[in-house]
C-alpha cells in the first residue's frame, strides 16, 4: 500500500495535470494506494479542481485535508503524513511537474534497495539563498546526507515512525530526515522542460 501526500496552496493552474499524473502513476503501478491533498487554506479554485480530477480515480483513494488557516508547507505536510497509512509515503511539497512518471517509480524502486528516505532533486542550478543555507547546514552537521533542493521524496513506514518520535518542534522536515540515522539517498533527475 502506497500513500502520496501533496501540498496544495493556490495551485489551481497545476492541479489537473499534477494530480492526474499521480493518479495514473498510482493506478498503473499499485493495487492499493491513496493520495492525500493537504489544502493549505487556498483561496483560488484548487479544491474544486481536486474534486474534479479525483472523480476520475478508480482504485486510488483521494482525500483532502483542509487546513483552517494558512499553516505553511511544514505544518501542513506533517498533518498529511499523520493521516497517511501506506507502507511507503511520497511527499510532494508543491505541484510543479518537472519530472515524469518514470522518475517517481525509479525513486520508489530505489527505496526498495534498503533506503528509508530517498529524495529526488532536479538537475538545475539552485537559488543562491538555498545554496548558502544547504552549505551552512552541511558544514555544521555530521550527517553523510548532503542537503539540496528537492522536488519530492519517499519515506518508509520505519522512517515515519522514527520521525514521529523525534521532537515535533523541529520546524524543518528535511533536517530531521537528514539526521534521523536511517539510510538515506538523493537521486538527481533531468528536468523535463
Amino acid at each position: 500500500f502506497l500513500s502520496a501526500v501533496i501540498y496544495v496552496h493556490n495551485a489551481e493552474r497545476n492541479v489537473e495535470e499534477f494530480l492526474g499524473t499521480m493518479i495514473t502513476c498510482m493506478e498503473r503501478n499499485f493495487e492499493h494506494s491513496e493520495i492525500i491533498c493537504v489544502n493549505d487554506s487556498s483561496d483560488d479554485g484548487s479544491l474544486e479542481k481536486i474534486r474534479k480530477v479525483a472523480a476520475n480515480a478508480s482504485n486510488t483513494s483521494i482525500s483532502v485535508v483542509n487546513m483552517s488557516y494558512f499553516h505553511g508547507c511544514e505544518a501542513s505536510m506533517n498533518a498529511g503524513i499523520d493521516m497517511a497509512i501506506g507502507d511507503f509515503v511520497f511527499e510532494f511539497d508543491n505541484m510543479l511537474l518537472d519530472f515524469d512518471e518514470n522518475i517517481v517509480m525509479g525513486i520508489y524502486r530505489h527505496s526498495l534497495e534498503g533506503f528509508d528516505v530517498v529524495s529526488a532533486s532536479p538537475d538545475r542550478k539552485e537559488k543562491f539563498t538555498s545554496r548558502v543555507f544547504y552549505n551552512v547546514f552541511d558544514k555544521f552537521t555530521d550527517s553523510p546526507y548532503k542537503m539540496s533542493t528537492e522536488s519530492f521524496r519517499i519515506l518508509s513506514r520505519r522512517a515515519i515512525n522514527l520521525i514521529r518520535n523525534i521532537n515535533k518542534t523541529v520546524p524543518y522536515r528535511k533536517a530531521v530526515y537528514a539526521n534521523c540515522g536511517l539510510k538515506t539517498d538523493n537521486v538527481r533527475y533531468e528536468v523535463k522542460y
